[in-house]
């Protein structure tokens, strides 16, 4: 049964703020059901904050009598703010008198009130789920109990553990703990892991942050044991039926220290036109549904990496092994083969399965200074020399295609973290580049994603799409407040806005400092790109159909959709696999999409805790920077080497500065700081605990 169902006869029959009983009891006969299965259901949008039953047992629509579902953001200093499940709506204070024992990352219904002034208020009526199972944190044992102060410094209460629930830990051992009680005010648990000494290790730092997000890097005993019994050769005469491109010029172009080679590419001409091949690990033919490896690629959604290890989706048995384009060893693939016009147009397109044998294992560097006539490696790599200036000449084409039909270059820039190997030190950290030889790899990349995306969404096969949603007109709206300061305006709005009109709009800022303004902040316009069962287009690539067929190695969607290509092949998607398969491409989005964002925030949190640790013996030091986000409480500025750091409000000399939250400015009426305007400053703090940096400005 439907919420809306049952909330619009609440709303008809006039039921709100009746007994609980007596709406069951109501709504049982309108609906022709047993009392027991609508007080079921009454109980389930209850727990979901659907619906707000109070002390007196009587029941409310919780949106009718204000109350805000969402996600308590916890606080050191106490307080919280409540991050709403509505997407466009802005976060709420909570003092810590009103959280009414709720915690860091809870699943929360607020009551909220706004001032006279338009301020708003929370307070905690409900919480819907207890969402933090386990932290990381640093020990202190004493003769009959230990507590663990957590390394998260939202979650204010320290962590009650029993006697011998500490796992032999020592004090200031760092250890990762599951909660296993909480009475609303205070909490228990026990150690599960003792990641090692609280003393700067680099190891013991990152491995604390990794289990901060509950990712794992080891396989259990059983499922290894299950990656023996898969064979670490091709034998391709048992594969009689498959496209056999052995003999085809075929080589992989990744980065210096990737290990694992999930794509390879192919090009060659015909008459005019190119013949594009796009290689796939076909991991779907190793990994089958409901195995063990398959359960645990689908908990872990997809590879994690860092600057000082990897956590694959898959055993490296596999990810290294059987599943990698290595060089000179036969392999099996799923092929996208497509043919393409002079102009970028795709004529006509193959999708099968086939085995391949890759020539050579190239990397972006080598292939961009070939690309730019390196002599040495030319002559090295004469084979495909031809083929590589072929590659560069088809990406010119496809770049202008996507330009002309809209898609929108944000121009992000990345961090490229290198270690000393042996220290873990940062050696060097700098933007890493963007050169010929990436961007011809995601040209073909994306060619092949957006082929398979059309073809199956066309054949009506249940799929996992990638997705990018039309900003929300609010959003635009406010952009457009901002940007008309500079005086500029985005002419399109609402459903009217197209991928096109934000790139002409791009195009047509001349000043580069004032285009990175705009950028940035347009950018935190944007909705984010998640996973799908409905094809609804990617707005930022300005493309109709897309999907992630590429990475299967290292991402579930990957190997979801690369099993159904399988399966249609072979004629195996019968109308009980459909149903099947309808129902698990929902869960196969939902679950990599959430595992994805989460994945995300840890490898962004590793970055910054090499960042800081780069930095800390730069205290005092003066660096150029430009002013990249403007706040109440100060502005933050980016170095050239993709550093971010606050530089206060209160180290401007004074609370006297007033923040425009239309034009994201911050002003006394003397002086005035916004984004992307260039300041020198001054390295005053790294807390490498927190892994946040302090600037001061340099004043001229």
């Amino acid at each position: 049964m439907e919420f809306n169902e049952i909330s619009l006869q609440i709303i008809k029959q006039k039921l709100e703020g009746k007994p609980r009983a007596l709406i069951e009891e109501r709504l049982s006969k309108i609906f022709g059901v047993h009392i027991t299965e609508m007080h079921r259901n009454i109980f389930e949008f209850e727990q979901s904050g659907d619906l707000f039953c109070d002390k007196k047992g009587r029941l409310y629509i919780s949106k009718k009598i204000g109350l805000v579902k969402g996600t308590i953001n916890g606080n050191s200093k106490g307080y919280a703010f409540l991050v709403p499940e509505d997407e466009n709506s802005e976060d709420i204070f909570i003092p810590a008198h009103n959280l009414n024992g709720a915690l860091h990352s809870d699943k929360v219904l607020a009551l909220v009130k706004t001032d006279k002034d338009g301020r708003s208020e929370g307070a905690v009526e409900k919480v819907l789920e207890h969402s933090l199972k386990t932290l990381v944190g640093t020990i202190k044992v004493f003769q009959k109990f230990s507590f663990v102060e957590p390394d998260n410094k939202k979650i204010s209460k320290d962590v009650f553990i029993k006697k011998g629930a500490e796992k032999n830990a020592k004090s200031g051992d760092k250890v990762f703990v599951r909660l296993t009680g909480y009475d609303g005010r205070n909490l228990e648990g026990s150690v599960i892991e003792i990641l090692g000494k609280d003393n700067g290790n680099v190891t013991t730092d990152v491995l604390s942050i990794i289990r901060g997000y509950e990712l794992i890097e080891n396989f259990s005993s059983k499922l290894l044991e299950e990656c023996k019994k898969i064979p670490q050769s091709v034998d391709a005469t048992q594969y009689p039926d498959r496209l056999d491109l052995r003999n085809e010029i075929i080589f992989t172009i990744d980065g210096d220290d990737t290990k694992d080679y999930d794509d390879a590419v192919s090009l060659k001409m015909d008459g005019e036109n190119y013949i594009l091949g796009v290689h796939i690990a076909d991991v779907g033919e190793y990994v089958k549904r409901d195995s063990l490896l398959d359960e645990e690629a689908f908990e872990r959604g997809t590879s994690s990496y860092f600057p000082n290890c990897v956590l694959p989706m898959l055993p490296k048995e596999l990810s290294n092994g059987i599943c990698s384009l290595n060089p000179n060893e036969d392999r099996l693939t799923l092929s996208c083969i497509c043919k393409i016009s002079p102009e970028g147009k795709i004529l006509s397109h193959l999708i099968t399965e086939s085995v391949i044998c890759s020539n050579y294992r190239m990397t972006y560097r080598n292939v961009t200074k070939i690309i730019n006539g390196d002599k040495e490696l030319c002559a090295k790599y004469k084979d495909i020399v031809p083929t590589l200036k072929l590659m560069a000449e088809l990406n010119d084409v496809l770049e202008k295609v996507r330009l002309k039909r809209g898609e929108i270059n944000f121009e992000i820039p990345e961090a490229q973290i290198e270690l000393d190997p042996k220290t873990l030190e940062v050696i060097s950290l700098q933007k890493r580049p963007r050169t010929v030889s990436e961007r011809l790899i995601e040209s073909f990349m994306l060619v092949a994603n957006e082929v398979v995306a059309e073809h199956f969404q066309k054949l009506g096969v249940p799929f996992v799409y990638r997705i990018h949603e039309t900003p929300d007109d609010d959003r635009i709206t406010a952009f457009n407040e901002f940007s008309a300061a500079l005086g500029y305006k985005l002419k399109a709005s609402g459903e009217e806005l197209k991928p096109i009109d934000i790139q002409q709009f791009m195009e047509s800022i001349r000043d580069d400092e004032t285009r990175q303004i705009i950028n940035g902040v347009l950018l935190r316009s944007m909705k984010k790109a998640k996973y799908s069962n409905n094809c609804i287009g990617h707005f930022g690539l300005a493309a109709k159909y897309y999907c992630h067929f590429t990475s299967p190695i290292r991402r579930y969607p990957d190997l979801t959709i690369h099993r159904i290509i399988k399966d249609y092949l072979h004629k195996k998607l019968d109308e009980k696999s459909l149903r099947e398969l309808k129902q698990f491409v929902v869960k196969s989005s939902e679950q990599s999409s959430v595992r994805e964002v989460l994945t995300q925030k840890a490898e962004r949190d590793v970055d910054d805790y090499f960042k800081c640790r780069y930095m800390q013996k730069m205290v005092g030091t003066e660096f150029d920077a430009t002013i990249c986000s403007v706040t109440n409480f100060g502005f933050f500025v980016e170095l050239d080497n993709t550093v971010e750091g606050l530089v206060s409000i209160a180290s401007l000399g004074g609370y006297n500065y007033q923040f425009n939250d239309k034009s994201l400015t911050l002003s006394n009426g003397i002086k005035r700081y916004r984004i992307g305007d260039k300041v020198k400053v001054k390295l005053l703090n790294v807390n490498l605990a927190e892994r946040n940096i302090d600037f001061v400005l340099v004043q001229k």
